[in-house]
């Protein structure tokens, strides 16, 4: 972060970040910045991703380490796939509010991601038999909220039994929990 970014704001977010997270400044200002470079930001943007953390832990009944855990796992593979920030935070905060928090909620997250934006064989073909696609017409993924949809859209009608079926042969046993958060938020 730049001397003048750090002027510009990025003080300012920095302890208002260790403020909201009971952190040393050092600590949050690590946090902040790892966050800011993961999402190709700068350092005028650290008070945006101050609150975005701290609005998160607190909504998430998790910690801001907690989140700056997840994002470690999960910033720069959601940012590959065009996520921001606030997207992701929402729902690592999502997965925090069910009981999965820090490097597991990352963890969780970008399995997730990465079976559903590049399934491989068995799990591609079950998810072109529900019908379930990521990518706009572009090729462009279409977000959380919009994977969030599709699945609804897909899984919604299935009865339950099919339905989780359908989640544990996607998603397997170590993400299956994150998907049927996602499917249902």
């Amino acid at each position: 972060v730049s001397t003048k970014d750090i002027l510009g704001g990025g003080l300012t977010g920095a302890l208002n970040l260790a403020a909201a997270g009971q952190l040393d400044v050092a600590s949050a200002s690590e946090i902040a910045a790892t966050a800011m470079n993961q999402f190709g930001l700068e350092g005028k943007d650290i008070p945006h991703i101050a609150d975005l953390l701290a609005a998160g832990a607190g909504k998430a009944m998790g910690s801001v380490e907690d989140l700056a855990g997840a994002l470690k796992y999960t910033g720069p593979t959601a940012k590959g796939l065009g996520i921001s920030i606030e997207e992701t935070t929402g729902t690592l905060a999502m997965f925090a509010q069910q009981g999965i928090k820090g490097s597991d909620a990352g963890t969780a997250l970008r399995s997730v991601l990465l079976t559903m934006t590049s399934p491989s064989g068995l799990v591609a073909k079950r998810m072109e038999d529900l019908g379930i696609n990521v990518y706009d017409a572009a090729g462009k993924f279409i977000g959380m909220k919009g994977a969030a949809g599709e699945l609804q859209a897909k899984l919604g009608p299935l009865d339950d039994a099919t339905r989780n079926a359908a989640l544990g042969q996607i998603f397997g046993n170590e993400a299956v929990g994150a998907a049927r958060i996602l499917y249902e938020g």
